[in-house]
């Protein structure tokens, strides 16, 4: 066996010792440097912290306000604003890069040309501080790198929806503002922005542009008055409707009030008139029950006198048979003999008075009749019909 022959085992162990004391003595250096080089930043409430380990590769956010401590050399630290931030695309903005400002310039969809001054605000979500660092970038890069592009982006074919005549309507504009907003954000919030508002502080076009804008508003001042007036006639027609609508309603309801009271009075009428009509049947009933009662009494006894009398004729005609007709000549011949009148008339020749006997009665035949069925009262003035008749000789 070789005497000079040393194992390796023993020089690993050496180098191992050697290492480990070199880097003890860099660590207790490396301690009081740091000591010496410890170092701490003012955190601002607006504002969020993202510290990094150099060493380690840990990244820690820090979101409140105070003193933050750290190794310059190990760690670092970057410091991101929390403000509701402002970014200006207006013609003010000139810069090296951008000696004519820096507006948004837009193509309308009627073809015009529109220069806008935009100004938009935003504010960071403190929770994506540690995603900003790592995807973005320190510093401002994430001013530029998301919040410019999208919103000059956006805006540009939002605001270019309108026509060059729509840009002086306040509503227009504001409505497609907030279209704009409304759509950066659907792309900004993932990636810890948000945009508050849109502001157009200014617009311009050419003056051609102004001019056809200011003949078309004027046209459309002229139109809005032209429908102001067709809408304030079609109101008073309306109301000449309605109030003429009212009258005819107003009359007819009269007329069906007059009709209706007629139709009452027509009722009522013809109720009294039934009522009338049926009271006259009634005593019309009752009268000629009545008159037939009585024409059948009064018949009865015309039938009884007819009865009577035929009776009366029949013993008449009886008694007419035999002597007892002479009889009843007779008595006739009394009853004229009763009412007649005797009369004398003297016979007087060659002024002497010769007493004369009566001759002879005459009948005068035109001498009223006489009923001697009902002899006259004995007051009755007699009042003879026989004159004297013609002498005879003897």
């Amino acid at each position: 066996m070789d005497k000079d022959f040393k194992p390796k085992s023993k020089k690993f162990h050496l180098y191992r010792k050697v290492f480990v004391l070199a880097l003890a003595v860099a660590l207790i250096v490396g301690g009081v440097y740091s000591g010496r080089e410890l170092s701490w930043k003012e955190l601002a409430p607006d504002e969020v912290a993202v510290i990094v380990n150099n060493l380690t590769g840990s990244i820690k956010q820090v979101n409140r306000a105070g003193a933050i401590l750290y190794y310059p050399f190990i760690q670092d630290i970057y410091i991101l604003d929390k403000r509701e931030l402002v970014l200006k695309m207006t013609a003010a903005e000139i810069n090296e890069k951008q000696p004519q400002g820096n507006p948004l310039i837009i193509k309308t969809i009627d073809g015009g040309e529109i220069v806008l001054d935009l100004q938009i605000q935003y504010i960071l979500n403190p929770e994506y501080a540690i995603h900003i660092i790592q995807n973005t970038g320190v510093g401002d890069v994430y001013k530029q790198k998301w919040v410019y592009d999208y919103a000059r982006t956006i805006c540009y074919y939002c605001y270019g929806e309108l026509n060059i005549d729509e840009f002086p309507s306040a509503s227009k504009r504001d409505a497609k503002a907030e279209k704009a907003r409304q759509e950066i954000n659907a792309f900004l919030e993932q990636h810890g922005f948000f945009i508050t508002s849109i502001n157009l502080t200014d617009y311009r076009y050419y003056r051609e542009y102004a001019e056809k804008i200011q003949e078309r508003r004027l046209a459309d001042k002229e139109v809005e008055e032209q429908k102001t007036r067709a809408k304030a006639a079609m109101e008073n027609q309306r109301r000449v409707i309605v109030e003429e609508t009212k009258k005819k309603e107003v009359r007819v309801a009269r007329f069906r009030g007059d009709c209706d009271k007629r139709i009452m009075d027509a009722r009522g009428t013809a109720e009294a008139k039934k009522q009338e009509a049926e009271a006259y049947l009634i005593k019309a009933t009752y009268e000629a029950e009545a008159d037939f009662e009585r024409l059948s009494q009064e018949a009865h006894a015309v039938l009884v006198t007819v009865k009577a009398e035929a009776k009366g004729l029949a013993a008449l005609r009886d008694a007419f048979e035999g002597n007892g007709s002479r009889n009843l000549v007779r008595l006739e011949y009394a009853k004229r003999l009763k009412n007649a009148i005797v009369r004398g008339v003297p016979i007087v020749r060659s002024g002497v008075e010769v007493p004369q006997s009566i001759q002879r009665f005459k009948y005068i035949e035109d001498a009223p009749k006489i009923d001697y069925s009902r002899p006259e009262p004995p007051d009755a003035p007699m009042i003879s019909p026989m004159q004297p008749g013609p002498q005879k000789s003897d």
